[in-house]
């Protein structure tokens, strides 16, 4: 069986889906490097080397090899910062942000309502008391005086309305704005950021959905890239990226607000067909090889090509009483029967 990978941590929180081996081997490698630059063993500077060693985190170990390359410290201060940005993403600081604007507004909000309410309650006790006076009066100038002071607790009424109504319009428009905010960071909690296809940590929350409806019907396809190795050794780690969104723009066009597309982890992508028979899935499935193994493309400004790039698929079906790790269990077994016998084609299970 091949080993099995995971994805880069882009979902908020990250999930880990290392085999015991693997996470050993991780555990092995990081330590070292935790006392090599003598940051003390705590979750946030052990999260951050296991994450770089494992490699699955492409811009953290850009990062820290950058600082490395320019002989810059690795402190405790730099691991906190590197695990805020590239392991949470920076999602608490958003979470913060967009809480103490929603709370600004809402303040903001009570405090002009308040003050309209303290305007409204002094013009009518001003007009109460002109209405009372009003009824006993028998003096023009008298009569002139009360109007005018009438007319004074209404124009302040009027404006008082105008202030709120400008008011409330202004935080209308802040928390719409909000609103888009956290629309946006619920996007980035659930979205691979480099396909734009969902991450592995919403992937697994919709399989484990699915897989508890009752007379549900739906297949999963995993798909895994051949030889994507030697496509990035060959030409560079950018290409391979460009390749990864070719593939998963495809994926995007097939599912179509109807099945659902995800990055499984590394070079592997995975699809769930709902409402999908295994034959029509592994007809859809199929025509996804054809078209990615009939494309030619090259590299970005350049007639170069970077010669055929192939998928292998492997296919499983729900079946009663099926777990998530079941059904991609038989779907992996099936994706590794297309790689033994010789890559670029589609099995199920």
């Amino acid at each position: 069986m091949r080993e099995k990978r995971v994805s880069k941590p882009s979902s908020f929180p990250p999930v880990y889906n290392h085999e015991f081996q693997q996470a050993s081997e991780n555990l092995r490698r990081a330590l070292p490097l935790v006392n090599q630059y003598q940051t003390p063993v705590n979750p946030v500077n052990y999260a951050v080397w296991y994450e770089y060693v494992s490699g699955d985190n492409a811009d953290l170990t850009n990062a820290i090899d950058t600082r490395l390359h320019k002989n810059e410290p690795i402190t405790t201060e730099v691991t906190q910062y590197l695990y805020e940005k590239y392991v949470l993403m920076g999602m608490p600081e958003r979470m913060d942000r967009t809480n103490s604007g929603l709370k600004l507004v809402v303040d903001n909000t009570l405090s002009n309502i308040n003050k309209a309410e303290a305007t409204a309650t002094q013009c009518s006790s001003g007009l109460s008391q002109s209405q009372s006076l009003l009824e006993k009066c028998d003096d023009v100038e008298q009569l002139k005086y009360l109007v005018g002071e009438i007319l004074s607790n209404t124009q302040q009424l009027t404006q008082s309305s105008n202030e709120l109504k400008s008011e409330l319009a202004r935080s209308t428009e802040e928390i719409m704005k909000l609103r888009e905010e956290l629309e946006a960071v619920k996007h980035s909690a659930r979205t691979d950021g480099l396909t734009g296809l969902l991450n592995r940590g919403a992937f697994d929350r919709e399989l484990r959905h699915l897989c508890d409806e009752k007379d549900m019907h739906f297949s999963l396809a995993l798909f895994d890239l051949d030889h994507f190795k030697r496509l990035n050794d060959s030409f560079g780690h950018l290409v391979g990226d460009k390749v990864l969104q070719y593939f998963a723009a495809i994926l995007a066009d097939v599912s179509d607000d109807i099945h659902i597309a995800a990055r499984f982890g590394g070079e592997e992508m995975a699809m769930l067909f709902l409402h999908s028979n295994l034959e029509d899935t592994f007809l859809i499935a199929e025509s996804i090889r054809q078209k990615f193994a009939n494309s030619r493309l090259k590299k970005k400004g350049s007639d170069e090509s970077i010669g055929q790039v192939t998928v292998s698929v492997g296919i499983s079906h729900i079946q009663p009483h099926d777990t998530p790790r079941m059904l991609i269990e038989r779907a992996d077994k099936a994706l590794y029967k297309s790689k033994a016998e010789g890559r670029n084609r589609v099995n199920f299970l």
